[in-house]
């Protein structure tokens, strides 16, 4: 009775803390992430198209601000749900280890900072990643994963180092003992670096066309674009590495890789060593480590510490529901090496970091209740 009682408890603080971080952090967007969301292939392929051009076939040529807020909206909820969602269908039921876990991932600042981003094409690339690691290790499932990850490319470039091995590992997870089980792991990276090199290579926007390609998009919207996501879609790889070398001479960089990026970092860590307590082989071990860390490995390329971090984190927490999901021995250890008292140290930990994104650039005032304020903005943009 007393251990039913206390997985009720447990279910309704997990409900409690997805509502707290929706309302606490899912405020207006910012006009970089509204301008993104426009992208199209008016100018023919281009990287972050997709949505731009799929929202045409819905919302028509022209976006008013309200629908642009809506489909921001959308955008970074389907990622919020998917990932709860998915960590209480995957994880034992009646183990009350578990729930902590899922109520510590959807109270980390890392989830507050993934949900803060509202807009972010990040929130598309997380569900349709969550879906793909759900389907069946069948011939079909097989193929429509790769067509997730395909689809997820166009959607945002960062799909590749963001999710493609994370799909990996769970297909390795599976299918490891299997025959050619390592080489159906490495079908999404391979998969997303095709899809990567397709897009660059026939991309037709550039420096030069960039011009043209705004000022096709500010035909359509009716509010303001933001210049700097413009400039970031003319801008190569060899372009973000002498911006990134040119950053690193800041003081500005180095403080948001100090105050954000290294709490995000511990975080990550935290949950390499959990999860190389959980596995049985140096092997697993060591995909498992690279598969968290796979999404820092753009801070080399791009100034985004937070989406960067926050993804890593939340990489981690799936990699230790799909060990619970798929590992018996892992489900028997793991009670030993996650309680209660680990759970409220790390709890109070996060609940009292904030990242500069949801702080101020997304016009974060205050928690609950006086948060519904900042709400107001929804309606009156």
């Amino acid at each position: 009775m007393q251990a039913e009682r206390t997985l009720g408890l447990l279910r309704l603080a997990t409900g409690l803390s997805l509502i707290l971080a929706l309302v606490n952090h899912l405020l207006p967007p910012k006009p970089f992430a509204l301008t993104q969301l426009m992208f199209d292939y008016s100018q023919g392929l281009t990287r972050r198209g997709l949505v731009g051009e799929l929202s045409q076939l819905v919302l028509g040529a022209e976006i008013s601000h309200a629908e642009a807020f809506f489909l921001a909206a959308f955008v970074t909820l389907i990622g919020a749900l998917s990932f709860y969602l998915f960590l209480v269908r995957v994880l034992p039921a009646e183990m009350i280890s578990g729930w902590l876990l899922v109520i510590l991932a959807l109270n980390s600042f890392a989830f507050a900072s993934f949900v803060g981003n509202v807009g972010y094409l990040d929130g598309l690339l997380l569900a349709l990643t969550l879906l793909a690691i759900s389907l069946p290790v069948t011939l079909a499932g097989l193929v429509l994963r790769a067509l997730l990850v395909v689809a997820g490319v166009m959607i945002h470039e960062n799909m590749l180092p963001y999710f493609t091995l994370l799909i990996g590992f769970d297909l390795w997870q599976r299918r490891g003992n299997a025959r050619f089980g390592a080489a159906i792991a490495l079908m999404p990276v391979m998969l997303g670096l095709l899809a990567l090199f397709v897009l660059v290579g026939f991309s037709k926007l550039d420096v030069n066309s960039a011009e043209a390609f705004a000022a096709g998009l500010e035909a359509r919207a009716d509010f303001w674009l933001d210049p700097t996501a413009l400039e970031v879609s003319g801008r190569g790889i060899s372009g973000n590495l002498a911006l990134m070398a040119e950053l690193r001479g800041t003081t500005k960089y180095w403080a948001w890789v100090l105050f954000d990026g290294v709490p995000l970092l511990a975080m990550s860590l935290w949950l390499i060593w959990l999860s190389a307590r959980l596995l049985d082989t140096p092997f697993g071990r060591v995909l498992a480590a690279l598969v968290i860390l796979a999404p820092l490995s753009l801070n080399l390329i791009a100034f985004d510490v937070v989406r960067f971090g926050a993804a890593s984190v939340l990489v981690g927490f799936v990699v230790i529901a799909l060990l619970l999901r798929d590992s018996e021995p892992a489900r028997r250890l793991f009670p030993r090496l996650f309680g209660w008292p680990h759970m409220l140290v790390l709890l109070v930990l996060n609940v009292n970091i904030f990242t500069i994104q949801v702080n101020i650039g997304a016009f974060h005032v205050g928690q609950f209740p006086w948060v519904l304020l900042t709400q107001l903005k929804w309606l009156v943009p």
